[in-house]
């Protein structure tokens, strides 16, 4: 079990990062962790289509994928190299689309990745298997950032859920309308229902 030790929140789930090279937009590195086991499959050399199999099989019985941007910058990429790849069938959970939602107040949502604090005067290393720790980690933070706004407000959560959760529907449509209706959506969404006659 892979469970966070403070929460006991192990997602059943697979976490995944890739480093991708600028100059050939190939996959150079990549690592899949397993948020209810704790098993990995990391990637730094050989061959690219050995190690999206051994991903590919570490995602049976995941009920989602998870990553930081990962539908806007890892799925393309994995779709791209091996588009058969099972794991791609799967939901995703997006922790840098959720950040604004679970933390409004923050001025950023990238990543944060202390453990370059100390190569800063050598160059940023990324590492795809802590970012996917990482990852992990943001995604039981935002979990109990709604848990919280469920306690405080939990009509504004549900108007959130409404937005995000209907493919091609609700969120859609209202983003076709105005961006500048945005302040007024809200709002309305959070409004005390009538209540109803029995």
């Amino acid at each position: 079990m892979n469970e966070n030790k403070e929460t006991g929140f192990a997602p059943q789930c697979l976490s995944i990062d890739l480093e991708v090279g600028k100059a050939d937009g190939h996959i150079h590195q990549l690592a899949g962790i397993r948020g209810d086991t704790g098993k990995t499959v990391t990637y730094r050399n050989g061959p690219l289509n050995e190690a999206l199999s051994r991903l590919d099989a570490l995602s049976v019985g995941a009920a989602f994928t998870l990553g930081h941007n990962i539908i806007a910058f890892d799925l393309p990429y994995l779709r791209a190299a091996k588009p058969n790849l099972q794991l791609l069938q799967l939901p995703v959970v997006d922790t840098l689309r959720l950040n604004p939602l679970a933390f409004p107040r923050n001025p950023y949502h990238h990543l944060v990745k202390h453990y370059q604090d100390g190569q800063l005067e050598r160059g940023r290393l990324n590492d795809p298997e802590l970012d996917a720790r990482l990852t992990l980690t943001l995604f039981s933070d935002q979990r109990e950032a709604f848990e919280c706004l469920q306690k405080t407000n939990p009509r504004l959560l549900a108007a959130w859920h409404w937005l995000v959760t209907a493919s091609k529907g609700h969120w859609s449509r209202i983003q076709k309308q105005s961006v500048s209706g945005w302040s007024r959506i809200i709002p309305a969404c959070a409004r005390k229902r009538p209540k109803r006659e029995r």
